[in-house]
């Protein structure tokens, strides 16, 4: 005989609920926590850290610009001045003597000495410990320019330069370049009579030390003046065939001469055509 069902089991077993909580949260709970505490504590460290530098950083920049250490005195080291005086750099730095060098504004300083004629580039540099290095790189002129007060210098960027007491320069004069003139306008200017004597000394002998003036007037035109047998002749070389075109006047000036009785200009400009002024 088969035992009767209890109806009661069913009450006896554990319900199942499916509001039932997941143990995993509690875990993220904790980790979130914990994970605040460390950032918290890292950001008070951080915070303490930059105090400590910041001080730090205060102290050494007072010491470096308060120090009698690193006082100026007179202890300029200058290189790489000819034309430029030892006294025109020197005046630029006459009040930081007695400072720190660490308290000097270099860059302003730099900007000072490039004001100067004669500077193309300029670097000034701290020595340890009280010391100011400054080296210079001057312009180096390539020819005169006749003006209306006189001669100057120029160099190959068209930048006009004041003529120093002591200085030879195995130049010629060039004409048509002026003060007023934009400095590309010079530069290219200069570029001209720069081509001229380069393809002058393209052989030998090289003739470029033949020439004494540049008109360069008609920047189409570069006009030499050149003397031959004591007698000076205006050559027109026009923009191109420089060389060529000076051989064609050395070799045929005597002839001309003993033609016309004197050469005062002669025109090489025009292929298969020369135009011979007495």
């Amino acid at each position: 005989m088969k035992p009767e069902p209890r109806l009661h089991d069913d009450l006896d077993a554990p319900e199942s609920s499916p509001y039932l909580r997941r143990s995993k949260r509690v875990e993220v709970r904790r980790d979130a926590a914990r994970w605040r505490r460390v950032l918290l504590l890292g950001g008070l460290i951080l915070l303490l850290a930059s105090g400590i530098l910041g001080v730090t950083a205060y102290g050494v920049s007072t010491y470096l610009t308060t120090s009698p250490r690193f006082t100026l005195q007179d202890s300029l080291a200058i290189a790489g001045v000819e034309h430029v005086t030892r006294e025109q750099v020197a005046e630029i730095f006459a009040n930081d003597i007695g400072r720190s060098v660490f308290s000097i504004p270099l860059e302003r300083r730099r900007a000072q000495l490039m004001v100067l004629p004669w500077v193309e580039t300029a670097h000034v540099v701290r020595g340890w410990p009280s010391h100011l290095g400054i080296l210079i790189r001057e312009r180096r002129p390539v020819a005169f320019v006749r003006a209306p007060s006189g001669l100057s210098l120029i160099d190959r960027e068209g930048v006009l330069l004041p003529i120093l007491g002591g200085g030879k320069f195995p130049f010629p004069v060039l004409d048509g370049i002026s003060q007023s003139q934009a400095v590309s306008e010079r530069k290219k200017r200069v570029g001209v009579a720069l081509a001229v004597l380069a393809d002058l000394d393209r052989e030998t002998p090289a003739r470029s030390g033949e020439v004494s003036e540049i008109d360069l007037s008609d920047p189409n035109d570069a006009a030499i003046t050149v003397s031959t047998s004591g007698t000076p002749a205006l050559v027109h070389l026009g923009n191109a065939h420089f060389l060529e075109r000076y051989k064609l006047f050395l070799e045929n000036v005597e002839a001309w001469r003993e033609q016309y009785g004197s050469v005062r200009s002669v025109d090489l400009r025009f292929e298969k055509q020369v135009i011979v002024r007495p």
